[in-house]
């Protein structure tokens, strides 16, 4: 089994993603688009890892614009992201191949990490990477460099881990 662990906010919609009422949880109805071909292509299976995953509003949202996640991970509070996923896939040892999407680093160095640009969200590049990898034609991920990954890391400390 393949697995997405999907973090929403700053994939399926972006900085550029029109929301003139400021509205909590949208999606951009492209990004959706681009992210379900990706979906077609390597039968993968989505696991919720954003914050709207704990939130009854969120999931509520993410069924509403049709995200098609199968389950969620464990809400964990104070611990990264990391720890979550990791969980999950004890849980579930039947999982071959996953990759996490998520426009930030919640401590994911040692995961196959694709990061978008919270400015762009899941573009069309990183859509044929996330294939790619989930198809066993390349083992590369695709995440921002050393330095931004390691402000993210120190800002994600400082801060506490939101979920």
């Amino acid at each position: 089994m393949k697995v997405i662990f999907l973090d929403i906010d700053g994939v399926l919609n972006s900085d550029q993603t029109p929301n003139p009422r400021k509205f909590p949880y949208i999606v951009e109805r492209k990004l959706l688009t681009r992210f379900k071909r990706v979906l077609e292509r390597t039968r993968a299976k989505v696991v919720l890892s954003s914050t709207w995953r704990y939130d009854p509003a969120g999931l509520f949202s993410a069924k509403y614009h049709g995200i098609p996640f199968v389950d969620v991970t464990p809400d964990m509070p104070h611990r990264p992201r990391r720890d979550e996923i990791l969980t999950w896939l004890k849980k579930h040892p039947k999982v071959d191949r996953f990759i996490v999407i998520d426009d930030d680093d919640d401590e994911l160095d040692d995961l196959p990490l694709f990061q978008p640009s919270a400015s762009t969200g899941l573009d069309a590049r990183m859509a044929r990477g996330v294939i790619d990898y989930l198809t066993g034609k390349t083992n590369q991920d695709m995440r921002k460099n050393y330095v931004e990954r390691l402000l993210e890391n120190a800002r994600a400390v400082i801060k506490g881990h939101m979920g």
